[in-house]
């Protein structure tokens, strides 16, 4: 058998690994919500509104950030060193209220979110099916992720608000078949798309503020990837080939409800408490059969997660020329896989409940530099007792500027 016929038969052997979930999910978008333990559903009022709940835009100002992420995977299977890519990308940011005249004005507000990670646009790993793989966190934090919104202020201290988080997605034709001089040649014909998830919201408060109450709806959101395989070899290999598919869903983010509450307790002190539930139970596994003839998939067996968070941020007393907030908080990711592991008939998708902590600092500037820093940390630490364990550490800051 030809070298050529070994190679197209291997790569029938491979399936893309699981990568699950996109930056905003893991982290949130956003220092300031990625500081408090990803809350914001019921604060946020700028562009970070455009993942947290876009009824926030009605009330944002005129304002462009620019941030970048970085952090550092630990992790372990079965006792063993489980390599992956450290979280690096840029954060971009704005949000403006539109300027409109009559009952309209200060009403309307939109936002634009990016997050880039550094030299990728979407990445897929192949490894064997048997391989044990880190399905919640393998390269879930490169793709890229865009977030629009808008917000709209009504009466009665009511806001409103829509926007889509597209993901990247990848679909093309690789051709394999001799050419003039029956040499075998290779030809790749690929191109980038966009998957759309919608993202609803709606916040209450009275007069005084100081109570505020949000409720933010994220529809499922994919990013795929169909790679199809032509052979056409003709009389250069003495075998007929299928077509050969290497599709599924490189991320994923399951349809979520939350709800959050922001009390301030006093003039420089705010408690923001939040549960979110997630519908992962309607997760299916994350690639498609090869072939025609290949073999049913096997079900994950995922159940829905509900995730509590908590944070505070507290403001120092400083000059009038500069404002200092400090900022912590905690989640618990339960994981949605089942709670028994095993190698075989597709268990090799591993995941571990997490327990976050999130500290972080914000610094603005009130003179005519009107500036803002913003720096966030989490501490993901992984349940002991599974065949997964370790640590991620993430960091971050973004440069903001009031227009």
């Amino acid at each position: 058998m030809t070298r050529a016929a070994r190679l197209l038969l291997g790569l029938t052997t491979l399936v893309p690994s699981a990568a699950l979930a996109s930056l905003p999910d893991l982290l949130s978008l956003g220092p300031r919500s990625a500081a408090m333990a990803g809350t914001g559903i019921a604060m946020a009022d700028d562009w970070e509104a455009t993942y947290q709940n876009p009824a926030g835009l009605s009330s944002s100002q005129k304002k462009l950030s620019l941030g970048f992420i970085y952090g550092g995977f630990r992790l372990r299977i079965d006792d063993q060193p489980h390599p992956l890519s450290n979280p690096a990308g840029v954060q971009i940011g704005a949000s403006v209220p539109l300027p409109l005249g009559g009952i309209l004005r200060d009403r309307i507000g939109i936002g634009l979110g990016l997050y880039l990670p550094a030299g990728v646009v979407n990445r897929v790993s192949v490894p064997y099916p048997e391989v044990p793989r880190a399905v919640l966190l393998d390269s879930r934090t490169e793709v890229v992720s865009v977030l629009v919104g808008m917000g709209i202020r009504l009466p009665l201290g009511l806001r409103i608000g829509g926007g889509v988080l597209a993901l990247a997605a990848l679909v093309g034709d690789i051709f394999i078949r001799p050419d003039g001089t029956g040499r075998i040649t290779t030809i790749s014909e690929e191109q980038l798309t966009v998957d759309y998830a919608p993202i609803l919201g709606i916040r209450w408060s009275p007069p005084s503020e100081r109570i505020q109450l949000g409720l933010t709806f994220r529809g499922a959101s994919r990013s795929s990837y169909l790679l199809r395989l032509h052979t056409e070899l003709g009389d250069a290999i003495p075998l007929g080939l299928p077509l050969i598919s290497f599709a599924g869903i490189a991320q994923y983010d399951p349809l979520q409800l939350g709800a959050e509450a922001a009390i301030r307790i006093s003039s420089s002190l705010q408690l923001v408490a939040q549960l979110a539930w997630k519908n992962w139970s309607d997760y299916r596994y994350p690639i498609e059969p090869a072939t025609a003839d290949s073999p049913k998939l096997p079900e994950p067996g995922f159940h829905d997660t509900v995730v509590p968070r908590v944070s505070l941020e507290y403001q120092v007393p400083t000059p009038d020329l500069v404002q200092i907030k400090l900022r912590g908080g905690y989640f618990f990711d339960w994981t949605p896989t089942p709670s028994t592991q095993q190698t075989d008939d597709g268990k090799s998708l591993l995941d571990q409940s997490r327990h976050v902590l999130s500290v972080g600092l914000g610094l603005s500037l009130r003179s005519k530099v009107p500036l803002d820093l913003d720096l966030f940390g989490q501490a993901h630490l992984l349940s002991p007792g599974g065949r997964l364990d370790g640590q991620l550490f993430v960091g971050g800051a973004a440069l903001g500027v009031r227009l």
